[in-house]
């Protein structure tokens, strides 16, 4: 865990470098805008000179050795670098120390979704998620990868964590609703961001694929579920369309990304489900990032307004 404070001094400090930009102050002068991170823990950081050649060797998702000085900027810690140098080949150690990650283990996790799937009572269901959470695809991607770019979620294991929260939501609704179909709702919970595993690259990049901008993990997500199915001798077709709606319209609404609103029992579950997971983790993340000096965030833009920590 690393805690900075104003006035301290870095000496050869690493770092995962976020985003790096050159911008023009005030007074005209030219500088470089980067937002570093160790852990889940977001800083802004300056370099205050226009050499070209800081561009080609810091990129965005690189590792970096930084040496510098950290600032108070208006209740804001800023680092300003004096020197920064691209960790060429980071060793495991370091990148499990400095990358952001789940608190959970990937056999943990593993456990979690066993457990669930061995709940469902329908064998269409239940073969179908075995086969999925089986398959090469899913056993390389799904416990490392994130569930957000940014937002929510966005550190290793976040999909994991976050399919689970979403999948014990929904079992907890299906015993206070005892009308919700358990099986297809929860079915979809574990299945709801599968698509995410294509959508979004390997840590520490953790961006949108070609796949992910183009077509978007609800699409893909229902593309893999409905290649899984058909090869299931007889799969129902009105449980496949009963699932692939819930996944289409997880999100709600149009403007939030799905192609149709929810409109059975099961769908509306799996929607405020996931959007309460991915709120509370989201307003987890914009305090534990928050470089600020006091108890309250910066005006957070995705969700329009201060936090306080």
């Amino acid at each position: 865990m690393l805690n900075l404070n104003s006035n301290d001094k870095l000496e050869g400090q690493p770092f995962i470098v976020r985003q790096i930009c050159k911008k023009i102050s005030q007074n005209n002068k030219e500088y470089y805008h980067l937002q570093i991170s160790y852990g889940i823990k977001n800083y802004d950081a300056r370099i205050w000179n226009n050499n070209e050649e800081i561009l080609k060797e810091i990129t965005p998702g690189c590792f970096a050795n930084v040496w510098g000085v950290v600032k108070d900027f208006k209740g804001i810690l800023q680092i300003h670098i004096d020197k920064i140098t691209k960790i060429d080949s980071p060793d495991e150690n370091l990148i499990e120390e400095i990358t952001p990650s789940c608190t959970l283990d990937k056999l943990k996790l593993e456990s979690e979704i066993k457990h669930i799937i061995s709940t469902i009572k329908n064998q269409n269901l239940s073969l179908l998620l075995n086969n999925i959470f089986s398959s090469t695809q899913v056993k390389e991607n799904f416990y490392k990868k994130a569930a957000g770019a940014e937002i929510h979620h966005a550190y290793i294991g976040g999909l994991a964590e976050h399919t689970i929260e979403v999948t014990k939501t929904v079992a907890f609704l299906c015993k206070l609703y005892s009308y919700i179909d358990y099986d297809i709702a929860v079915t979809s919970a574990l299945l709801h961001d599968i698509g995410k595993i294509i959508e979004l690259s390997d840590f520490p990049e953790n961006k949108y694929t070609d796949s992910g901008r183009l077509l978007g993990h609800i699409y893909l997500g229902v593309e893999l579920i409905s290649k899984e199915a058909h090869k299931i001798c007889d799969f129902p077709e009105e449980l496949l369309l009963e699932l692939k709606h819930c996944i289409l319209s997880h999100h709600g609404t149009l403007e939030m990304g799905s192609p149709v609103v929810p409109m059975t029992i099961e769908a509306i579950v799996l929607h405020n489900a996931d959007k309460m997971s991915a709120e509370i983790n989201g307003f987890n993340l914009v305090i534990q990032r928050d470089s600020g000096t006091g108890c309250w965030t910066e005006f957070n833009s995705t969700y329009k307004r201060y936090i306080k920590k």
